[in-house]
């Protein structure tokens, strides 16, 4: 392949993951994975001020549960602090922390071809790249403002960079390489998965001269996360230890497997031409004779394992994000067995048809309530800035619209007065949220005891 065409193709694969991750792009953070949102871009609200303020400024805050910023327990928070920054000098607004995620996620891209080309061919590359550009679960998580995109981001070049500098036969610059992969870890715990595979791509098979940069690899990589991670553990309140509580309460303690949701997951996030063709990709691997082989196929079984203990039990779409870039490679390393040029003709067709139907079922993820802003809104210019919410229900996008602290109520007992309830909470203004999950009756007695003064807003200062 001429180096021209090669531009041409990635230049052109690099713009179209780009038009498609522009869908919504002026969406407020309110769309699916509302939530999540929310808390990351909270996380940079709180940081404005204190950017320089090192090393607090990196202790993750969130606007519940008090009448200040709690600190949680949550990952490095690089997003958040990139989103901090691009506010101070433009300005508030969602559409900055959008655009650092497609950023993001194309330099995932380029990553992903830059690892296929050097490990298969150049054609396999450019075919890995379109694939992770066009795979639905791509698309969507490549334009949220969550970790993801700054994870897969590290973690793919991660992975290309020690590729590279195994194949170089180099014996120094490893140090730079391990912080790469550190930072994967930190921007989002399950990245861990892949670290056996950097060993292997790296050191397989082992050598003991290898042994001194195998150690100061695994130390680089392993060192800042544990350090991190125990940080932010002992300087958070116990309710608000959610990386530690997620890996006991949800994945090591839960019994719940959830195989209906994740089979749909899976079908909507990679489409059935990726998942066909990331097989035949793997049964290809079987007899392809190469350092690549041992790393893909230990990938695919930590994948694995990591689909049936971790996403079966958490039923997100997000948390299959990092399996991606594995079926991209994959896929693409099938459709290069076709060598001819009505083969790549036909490969070309092939990855047409992988988004067909794709934007039906994104389709839901972009919809959201305008409610939500509404209230915001009003709460932002009618309240002043150090009243305290309690919002009606869990989800918590009102805090950070409203740019206010307060509570979150999560069950109400039927037999339990409203006054009662809300007494036992220091706060100034009731927020009853869209869809709200609390009973008519608890309404009505709410109604009853104070007065509305907003879109679902109810002044607890003054009882009626």
């Amino acid at each position: 392949m001429g180096r021209g065409i090669k531009w041409v193709s990635l230049t052109a694969i690099l713009l179209i993951a780009l038009v498609l991750r522009l869908r919504g792009i002026s969406n407020p953070l309110l769309d699916d994975q509302a939530w999540r949102q929310a808390d990351t871009a909270s996380m940079a609200i709180h940081m404005l001020g204190h950017l320089t303020d090192f090393p607090d400024v990196f202790l993750p805050k969130l606007s519940y549960d008090g009448v200040i910023p709690q600190n949680v327990e949550l990952e490095f928070p690089f997003l958040p602090y990139l989103l901090a920054w691009a506010w101070t000098f433009l300005g508030w607004s969602d559409l900055w922390g959008r655009l650092w995620s497609v950023a993001l996620s194309l330099i995932t891209v380029a990553g992903i071809y830059d690892l296929g080309r050097n490990m298969f061919t150049e054609r396999a590359g450019l075919f890995a790249a379109a694939i992770y550009s066009l795979m639905p679960l791509s698309i969507y998580y490549g334009r949220v403002v969550m970790p993801e995109p700054m994870a897969q981001a590290w973690s793919i070049w991660a992975l290309a960079m020690i590729w590279r500098w195994r194949a170089a036969g180099e014996e120094r610059g490893i140090w730079k390489i391990a912080f790469l992969m550190a930072g994967a870890v930190l921007a989002k715990l399950p990245q861990l998965m892949i670290f056996p595979v950097a060993l292997l791509l790296g050191f397989w098979p082992f050598k003991l001269r290898r042994l001194r940069q195998f150690i100061h690899y695994s130390m680089i990589v392993l060192i800042p996360p544990i350090v991190y991670y125990l940080w932010v553990h002992f300087n958070v309140a116990a309710s608000s230890q959610f990386v530690s509580g997620i890996l006991t309460g949800q994945v090591a303690d839960s019994t719940n497997l959830n195989w209906e949701i994740l089979t749909k997951n899976i079908q909507q996030g990679f489409t059935g031409s990726v998942l066909v063709l990331s097989g035949v990709g793997m049964i290809r691997l079987c007899f392809f004779r190469s350092p690549v082989r041992a790393a893909l196929i230990a990938w695919a079984g930590i994948s694995l394992l990591y689909i049936a203990v971790v996403c079966a039990r958490i039923p997100l779409d997000y948390y299959l994000v990092p399996v991606l870039p594995l079926t991209a490679l994959l896929s693409a390393y099938a459709l290069d067995g076709i060598a001819s040029f009505p083969g790549t003709a036909a490969a070309i067709v092939i990855l047409l048809l992988i988004n067909k139907g794709s934007y039906a079922d994104l389709t839901p993820k972009y919809q959201w309530n305008q409610e939500y802003l509404s209230q915001a809104q009003w709460l932002k210019e009618h309240t002043a800035a150090s009243s305290i919410l309690v919002l009606s229900d869990p989800p918590p996008m009102t805090f950070y619209y409203a740019q206010k602290v307060g509570y979150r109520l999560i069950t109400v007992l039927e037999d339990e007065s409203p006054s009662a309830v809300l007494q036992r909470i220091p706060g100034d203004y009731l927020v009853h949220l869209p869809q709200s999950g609390q009973k008519e009756s608890f309404w009505e007695k709410v109604q009853g005891s104070y007065p509305e003064i907003g879109p679902g807003i109810y002044d607890l200062k003054h009882s009626k």
